[in-house]
């Protein structure tokens, strides 16, 4: 019989199953958010907080604006939305001012529960809908019974099916005198040095402040941390590299001569020097660690093509390894084209694609026999270049003599993923070369900060030939229906477009919703008659792929998507790109959704159209930067001055472990952290620091500086 802990006898390590009132259901819930105990649930931390610490009166309130109002209810009633499924709430409030309509989504417990005539608190965001203003999913609680859950700032945290913010809240509520009693393992020393808040203060800060003041200190304590076990990894793999050797590839001057002459476009000086750098840093016994960063269309494959030729010359193998499968059989189909007429024989190898490839005369490898053949053709060491998935080294493939593993960005390719290849490299005692490419454009200083492992190359200049994409912001409805209008004129002469929606949390309830709705507002209205593809992060893989690819295709004309296709999408048919909500996005990665369109033969264009919140002003003179620069690095220069650290790179391109507190950009606090590591790096072994060291752990087989 398992004892269940009471919340005075909580500590750390107490497994969240010990608890009492978290349910099996709950427990599911937060095992699926990686929570298993007390410390895990802990430094669970909000993502974002509702600010409610201003009291609104009902005829003051304004459209975008987070208000709080003590109000009467009215009335409320549930119903179904009109041809849809979709469960809602619906109610009017009262105060003495005026009256609001509420709005709540998949929530249809709360006609249930609400009763008319009582006074509640609600809490929420002012929106603009057909009906006029309303409070959509607004938090609400009873004034006279629940007074003092609703705080000024209401944290919002990452959740999950099963998991509401309500019941995260409560847990949090529970947790708070453990928090105050939190052990703090970092040294007095290093603390007043680096002004940081001590890790009780910080943890009690973080999920219940008081003010934005108090918040940003516990903010920046626990990113501190963060990036200061990220400096420690990085100086572990430095030594790991130092301690390993790699095969040493030779020059083949004249093959690559003739390889780059029999390209069907000239290289650009940025390829050129980039290219060289590869090769010699292949022909070193060290193993290389290089990033390749080039703007949207700036031809990074082609490096890589040409570092790949030289390895087949030299008699070794080469990996290309991309996020999906869509990506890993565009990146096949690109070298077939670049390697036609040649000797070098390519492979395709995912879940669902297993084909090969001689000077451009195709094979597909069907059937259990055929896979087979493929298979025994990489580990024979007659596949020069294979390209895939992480099947690649998630499943029986071996090769013979694996010299260059080239990877696309968004790859989570780390030192446990290396050590795989390297194990299946057939080069006993050798670890790959690495290559790393990514088409978020970072700027040369930041770069360099924050990739303490790396070495870089940048590709500035784009291949001849590649036209700018015209980018209109249509502050208005007429600019709406300017960007609609083009939609439909290029559908009608059989091109494509992508309509991308603001990436909303999976934790709010409308995420997913939010693009479905778009895409059936478009179908009822401005795209009527045309077939409307949906895609975002909660389908599953397979109908992610299946809608992609009809995308790619061209069965679909328009596809309404989350940021998912942000990076890594090359449909050279599609010469539109509308995004909704676009001052939600940084500019760095609005240039990744325009880098999508204008890669075929005809030009194109990018609409952005912003939504109601925030200064209208500062919207437009941002917005319309971005659409006056075509250059990445100089937007990715443009958003640091702009936003500060912010989300230049993102969790999904940084390639560091998940960040709950830090921006990886953030130059100076990391240059703080790289000193505070380096003071305590040679003491984390003695006995009186063993508490420092766990709390700093880094699994360094988990981190990947790729």
């Amino acid at each position: 019989m398992s004892f269940r802990f009471t919340d005075e006898q909580l500590a750390p390590a107490t497994p969240l199953s010990a608890m009492t009132g978290i349910g099996r259901t709950g427990l599911a819930a937060l095992g699926g958010l990686g929570l298993a105990t007390v410390a895990d649930l802990a430094f669970h931390l909000p993502y974002r907080y509702d600010d409610f610490s201003a009291v609104t009166s009902l005829d003051r309130v304004r459209e975008g604006e987070n208000v709080s109002a003590v109000v009467r209810l009215v009335r409320v009633a549930g119903r179904r939305s009109f041809g849809r499924r979709l469960a809602m709430s619906e109610a009017v409030i009262a105060d003495e001012h005026g009256e609001l309509g509420v709005t709540w989504f998949n929530q249809p417990y709360l006609a249930r529960s609400l009763q008319a005539g009582v006074t509640y608190r609600f809490a929420g965001k002012v929106t603009r809908t057909r009906r006029g203003l309303r409070l959509v999913n607004p938090l609400v609680e009873r004034a006279e019974i629940e007074a003092g859950y609703l705080r000024p700032l209401m944290p919002v945290y990452p959740t999950t099916r099963g998991m509401s913010q309500h019941v995260l809240r409560k847990l949090m509520r529970r947790l708070e005198p453990v928090m105050h009693g939190w052990p703090d393992p970092m040294p007095p020393a290093v603390r007043a040095r680096h002004r940081l808040v001590g890790l009780a203060d910080a943890l009690v800060g973080i999920h219940f402040p008081e003010n934005w003041g108090q918040e940003r200190s516990a903010r920046r304590r626990l990113a501190f941390d963060e990036l200061m076990r990220i400096q420690l990894a990085v100086a572990k793999l430095r030594e790991m590299r130092e301690q390993t050797n790699a095969p040493a590839v030779s020059f083949d001057e004249a093959g690559v001569k003739a390889f780059v002459a029999s390209l069907p476009f000239k290289l650009t000086d940025d390829q050129r020097r980039a290219a060289w750098t590869v090769i010699k840093d292949t022909g070193l016994r060290r193993p290389m660690n290089r990033l390749l960063d080039g703007d949207v269309g700036s031809g990074k494959t082609a490096v890589a093509a040409i570092a790949m030729a030289n390895a087949a010359a030299a008699g070794f193998q080469s990996a290309l390894m991309a996020p999906t499968e869509i990506l890993a059989k565009q990146h096949f189909e690109t070298l077939l084209r670049m390697f036609a007429g040649r000797s070098e024989r390519l492979a395709l190898w995912t879940n669902a694609y297993k084909r090969s490839a001689v000077g451009g005369r195709e094979i597909d490898h069907h059937g259990k026999a055929a896979t087979g053949e493929l298979q025994a053709s990489v580990a024979a060491g007659e596949a020069d270049i294979i390209i895939g998935t992480h099947a690649l080294i998630e499943t029986g493939l071996d090769f013979r003599a694996l010299a260059l593993a080239v990877v696309d960005e968004q790859h989570r390719f780390g030192v446990r993923s290396r050590r795989l290849l390297a194990e299946k490299g057939g080069l006993e005692g050798l670890t790959p070369h690495l290559l790393s490419m990514t088409a978020t454009p970072i700027p040369r200083s930041l770069a360099l900060t924050v990739f303490g492992d790396l070495d870089l190359s940048l590709l500035k200049e784009k291949p001849a030939g590649r036209r700018p994409v015209r980018t209109e912001v249509g502050l208005d409805e007429a600019g709406r229906g300017r960007a609609y209008g083009f939609v439909r004129a290029e559908a009608a002469a059989g091109r494509q477009t992508f309509v991308v929606c603001p990436l909303i949390d999976p934790s709010d309830n409308l995420g997913s919703a939010s693009v479905t709705e778009l895409a059936e507002r478009l179908r009822g209205e401005e795209l009527s008659g045309l077939e409307i593809g949906v895609l975002h992060g909660r389908l599953k893989a397979a109908e992610k792929e299946r809608v992609m690819r009809e995308f790619s295709e061209g069965r679909l004309p328009v596809l309404v998507s989350t940021s998912v296709i942000e990076v890594g999408v090359d449909v050279p048919n599609a010469t539109a790109m509308v995004i909704e909500g676009a001052e939600r996005f940084g500019l760095a990665q609005l240039h990744q959704f325009r880098g999508r369109v204008g890669r075929g033969v005809h030009s194109a264009r990018c609409y952005l159209l912003p939504g109601a919140t925030g200064d209208a002003d500062e919207v437009a003179r941002r917005l319309k930067d971005f659409a006056a620069t075509q250059d990445g690095f100089a937007l990715a220069e443009l958003d640091l001055k702009r936003r500060g650290p912010g989300d230049i790179l993102g969790e999904r391109q940084s390639g560091f472990p998940a960040l709950k507190a830090a921006v990886i950009t953030d130059v100076a606090l990391l240059a703080e952290a790289r000193e505070a590591a380096a003071e305590v790096a040679g003491t984390l072994e003695e006995p009186e620091n063993a508490a420092l060291k766990n709390y700093l752990a880094v699994e360094v087989g988990e981190v990947h500086l790729e």
